[in-house]
């Protein structure tokens, strides 16, 4: 009779311990459910790790690993070392622009495998890049720097025909003196500029006819021909009244005379009268 008692403790000592392990399984899944769900939903991709200059190779030490969601990864960006770099002995890629530390790398914004980088390279489909002679005034003050965006006016006539207007608006800066690096403003002789075809006449003319000087700009936004329009000293000092000179007396004729002789014996007298 003593055995029966002793089988129940045994059994229920072993029905605790295996839902204990049972319950220590449970847990112990959710957190590597959740980080495989989390996983399967995040993808790594390669970012700069320091700034890398415009045209200079791309090297393994210049690259840090970026989790992202898969639903938000941009398009073009790399995913491991071999598809940007290629395999040993590969020839490197090298920025087509200066790729800032913490930017993703970007096909768009890489060279093909051993290609040589040039501002040329770098130009979109039937545009044309000009160069602009600017100062520190005309240029915002050196800080105008490559991949910015710009207006460019130009300023012409001396004295009172002195005018000035926006002739291209919205225009992407290439380099900055013979530069395309854009980390830091710097006195600037030159800065070029890219441009359409006609746009590319209508500076090389500007240039010879006036000055052009450069607005910085954080839009997109395209402004009307109405607010294009040229100014002139009027529009900075008020129109100038024109004074009316009072009209000029207008002379009266004086009257005809007539004169008639008159004698009287041996004597004789003028008379005059009015016609």
């Amino acid at each position: 009779m003593r055995l029966k008692p002793i089988l129940f403790s045994l059994t229920g000592l072993i029905f605790a311990i295996g839902s204990i392990y049972v319950a220590e399984g449970l847990l112990n899944a959710q957190p590597a459910t959740a980080s495989d769900a989390e996983a399967s939903n995040s993808i790594t991709l390669l970012a700069a790790a320091t700034d890398i200059p415009f045209g200079d190779p791309i090297s393994r030490d210049q690259l840090v690993p970026q989790t992202w969601p898969k639903d938000l990864a941009p398009e073009g960006a790399f995913d491991g070392t071999t598809a940007l770099l290629g395999a040993d002995g590969t020839p490197p890629r090298r920025p087509t622009q200066t790729i800032m530390a913490g930017d993703l790398i970007l096909a768009s914004t890489v060279s093909d495998f051993g290609a040589t980088v040039s501002i040329g390279r770098s130009l979109n489909p039937g545009t044309r890049a000009v160069a602009i002679r600017v100062d520190e005034t005309t240029a915002v003050g050196g800080f105008v720097t490559p991949g910015d965006r710009i207006d460019i006016v130009l300023t012409q006539g001396s004295g009172s025909t002195l005018r000035t207007g926006t002739i291209l608006q919205d225009i992407r800066v290439l380099a900055a003196d013979t530069s395309a690096d854009d980390s830091r403003a710097r006195a600037t002789r030159t800065v070029t500029v890219e441009v359409g075809q006609r746009d590319s006449q209508k500076l090389v003319l500007a240039q010879q006819v006036g000055m052009l000087s450069l607005t910085l700009r954080n839009d997109d936004i395209q402004l009307s021909d109405e607010d294009l329009s040229e100014i002139t000293l009027d529009d900075i000092w008020g129109e100038t009244e024109e004074i009316i000179a009072a009209p000029a007396p207008v002379a009266v004729p004086a009257p005809a005379l007539t004169t008639v002789r008159v004698r009287r014996g041996t004597q004789s007298q003028d008379v005059v009268h009015d016609q």
